[in-house]
């Protein structure tokens, strides 16, 4: 893997603000406290620039030229991604905070602001944004697994996953229970669970909306 493909892959702050002095000093900021930041103009430079996999957390100013903060928040959710936005504005106006929150904003931060502050917003965002890209991980790796089980092998997943016993699998599905065991026994290689407590978890995981 190339250093520069290397470095998309590192959680990066993403700062969006036509304020260029703004933006110059919070990469800096962030670089003197080692984190990765880049700065852009508009939000139509970010989206040109950034693609919906990149780890990290946005720093959106709300009031820009072109594409606003709003406009580009709920332009991240049609494009499904999931980076936290942290809004920033000098304007402590209660309908845009109301906005921002209904769109799923993470923090909201006042100009002029304290480092440290900023910091610590960004912090809980990077971690945020790693828990939901780990969970989304083993969410994806355990629909790869059920995406391999036949009809049958489903049915079996789901009985089993309802506390049912073999025989009563076998009366469920008006098969024998020699089938029965035939086909859980393939359903807990391809789901690759250890154990009928194993399974129910990774079942669980696919019903929690993501």
């Amino acid at each position: 893997m190339s250093s520069e493909r290397t470095a998309q892959l590192e959680p990066t702050i993403y700062i969006i603000d036509d304020e260029v002095h703004l933006g110059s000093s919070l990469v800096n900021l962030f670089e003197s406290m080692e984190r990765n930041a880049r700065s852009f103009r508009s939000a139509n430079d970010f989206l040109a620039a950034v693609g919906t996999e990149a780890p990290g957390c946005i720093l959106l100013d709300v009031q820009m030229p072109g594409m606003s903060g709003l406009e580009l928040q709920a332009r991240l959710t049609d494009l499904g991604n999931p980076l936290p936005v942290i809004f920033m504005t000098g304007n402590g106006s209660v309908s845009v905070n109301v906005s921002a929150t209904m769109g799923g904003a993470f923090d909201f931060l006042l100009k002029p602001f304290v480092s440290s502050a900023v910091i610590a917003s960004t912090d809980r965002a990077l971690q945020r944004d790693a828990e939901n890209r780990r969970r989304l991980a083993t969410r994806r790796e355990i629909q790869a697994c059920t995406d391999k089980l036949t009809p049958r092998e489903t049915e079996v997943l789901k009985f089993v996953t309802q506390g049912l016993m073999n025989k009563q699998i076998a009366h469920e599905m008006s098969i024998s229970e020699i089938m029965v065991k035939l086909h859980r026994g393939r359903m807990m290689r391809k789901m690759k669970a250890r154990s009928i407590v194993d399974i129910v978890r990774k079942y669980d995981y696919l019903s929690v909306p993501a």
